[in-house]
């Protein structure tokens, strides 16, 4: 069995230590995990346009991608992960916090502008 060398903590979870609802701001949750050090990846692509997540992003400097295949399988979504994972890793440990990069199913990634 693959053991990553990291943790996937989805912000609804109630094993997480924050214990939000499904439903909860993005401008509530954002702050919280970025201030934990946690990369947040979303299928929601409307962060950087909002200026409460925005300004979240920001003031926190959080780190996060957005991801395409909303609607594919899980098994799908780590498939393709596997594949951008070291893109990601290469972004994380190279570009100033915080940012947003949009990623494309082909792995190509574009960094959103936050200004």
């Amino acid at each position: 069995m693959a053991n990553p060398p990291f943790s996937v903590e989805f912000h609804h979870d109630p094993k997480n230590k924050f214990k939000f609802k499904q439903d909860v701001a993005d401008d509530v949750w954002l702050p919280k995990v970025a201030v934990e050090g946690w990369i947040i990846f979303s299928h929601d692509r409307k962060f950087h346009t909002l200026l409460s997540e925005r300004s979240a992003v920001k003031q926190y400097e959080a780190a996060c991608f957005y991801l395409p295949g909303a609607q594919d399988t899980t098994w799908d979504k780590a498939r393709h992960f596997m594949r951008w994972v070291g893109g990601i890793e290469s972004r994380i440990e190279s570009t100033k916090k915080p940012f947003i990069f949009d990623l494309t199913p082909k792995g190509i990634f574009t960094p959103i502008s936050l200004v």
